[in-house]
Order: C-alpha cells, then structure tokens, then sequence
C-alpha cells in the first residue's frame, strides 16, 4: 500500500529538487507528457519556476515581516507621545480651542447622568448597603463539634471444632 505524503511547501521543495536532479542525470532525449514532446531542459525549467517562485515568496515574507516589526515600532512610540501632547496642548491652548481641536484628539467630556439613573444607582447603593449590615449582624454558625470515630468492630472469634 502506497501512502500519500503531506503536500507542504517543504516536500515539494525537496521532491522537486530530486526530479531536477534526476531528470539531470537519466532523461537525456525529449519526452512525451501529455501528448506534447517536452526536452530535459524545459520540464527541469518547469520544476525550477515552482522553487525559484517559492524562494522569492520566502524573501518576501522576510522583508514584510521585517516592515511589520518596524512599524508596530513606529506605532508604539507614537501611541506613547499623545498622552504628553495631549496635556500640552491642554494646557497651552485649551481644550476647547480651535489649535487643539486641529490635531484631532477628543475632549473629555463629564459624563452626564439623567435623574433616572441617578436614582437607580442610589437606590441599588442603598439596598448594597443594607444587604451588608444585614450580613454582618447575623453570627457566624458555630461548628458542631465533632464525635470521636467509633472503634472497629473486632472481627467475630470463630469457633472451630474438630
């Protein structure tokens, strides 16, 4: 029973090499594949198209990666200086000014609150309130204390005649 191996870029890289390699070596004259006439040299180009595609796939990568780690950089340098321009804009020109408002940071605004949920939330406080003291006033249940264990039960003599 043949069994068929995992198609992973590194079994076609190393099986493609192989053929490369082999055809090199054993395939001297044209063959037919598929009805056409193929020479050694175009079906070892077709092989070698796959791993020099593969390896340029690979440099890419590196270089895209390399990028990435440069402008995640870049972003947490940036994302560190606003909070300190952000007060200094505050401070030197206001926050409701049309400077500050230009660099496009958001004004803290107070949060406000209807009557509504303000009486909700009081009224949720006060039951919180009320549900503790109810829990500290009641004591603790003492633990009953414990029996001592019952011995074994020696195992019966057994009498034995002869």
């Amino acid at each position: 029973m043949v069994t068929k191996g995992k198609n992973t870029v590194a079994t076609h890289t190393l099986q493609f090499t192989k053929i490369i390699a082999a055809i090199a070596q054993f395939i001297t004259a044209a063959v037919v594949l598929g009805g056409k006439s193929v020479t050694p040299q175009a079906l070892s180009a077709l092989f070698q198209a796959y791993l020099t595609a593969q390896q340029d796939l690979d440099d890419a990568r590196t270089v895209v990666t390399t990028k990435k780690k440069a402008r995640d950089a870049a972003l947490a340098a940036a994302t560190a200086a606003i909070p300190g321009l952000r007060s200094y804009l505050a401070a030197t020109y206001g926050e409701e000014s049309a400077t500050y408002a230009a660099f496009g940071l958001p004004v803290d605004k107070a949060a406000t609150r209807t009557a509504a949920e303000k009486a909700a939330s009081a009224a949720k406080a006060k039951a919180t309130r009320a549900a503790h003291k109810a829990a500290l006033a009641k004591p603790a249940p003492e633990a009953a204390p414990a029996e001592p264990a019952a011995a074994p039960a020696a195992p019966a003599a057994a009498n034995v005649t002869k």
